[in-house]
């Protein structure tokens, strides 16, 4: 009589047909004051991980897309108004146009901070570039970079713009 033992680990098979990883996370570390006229890039200062990259160095707002496929894309935008009511909006571009019913408004109090979390899902194709625009109705709106350090364990910076792309399939 033939006995087989497996391994705990089980036996391995074929590689199976799913989705191979493909991913980024940006960020800047800049406060990054908004237009009023003509919306105006936001820019990254660097990748923290993933297979995802820029068009040339940083800081850079064109996000290259490798692979065709749909994407998920998360923005954490630290938002700030200095002085007075403003508002913010932010929305994504995809080789130089608008994705349309995508943009996003945050109104500010007075020296308020609020976080906008965005959430996009995107049919991109290879090569496409993804940038991030953002206009206000006053220079006062921006998104702030905060350093802060100290404390046990210490305490991050924040990061004006922290933005996260896998593809979904």
């Amino acid at each position: 009589m033939l006995r087989y033992r497996a391994s705990r680990s089980g036996c391995p098979g074929p590689a199976g047909p799913g989705v191979p990883p493909l991913y980024g996370s940006f960020l800047s570390m800049t406060t990054q004051p908004v237009t009023t006229v003509n919306p105006v890039a936001i820019t990254y200062s660097e990748r923290t991980i993933g297979t995802i990259g820029v068009n040339g160095t940083f800081p850079s707002s064109e996000i290259v897309i490798p692979i065709s496929g749909s994407f998920n894309v998360l923005l954490s935008a630290q938002c700030d108004s200095s002085s007075g009511t403003h508002y913010l909006e932010i929305f994504p571009v995809v080789n130089g146009t608008s994705v349309p019913n995508t943009n996003t408004r945050i109104r500010l109090n007075a020296a308020t901070e609020a976080c906008l979390v965005v959430e996009y899902i995107l049919s991109l194709n290879a090569n496409d570039t993804l940038q991030l625009f953002m206009i206000g109705d006053n220079t006062n709106a921006r998104l702030l970079t905060l350093t802060r350090g100290g404390g046990t364990p210490v305490i991050p910076d924040i990061p004006s713009i922290i933005v996260n792309i896998s593809r979904i399939e």
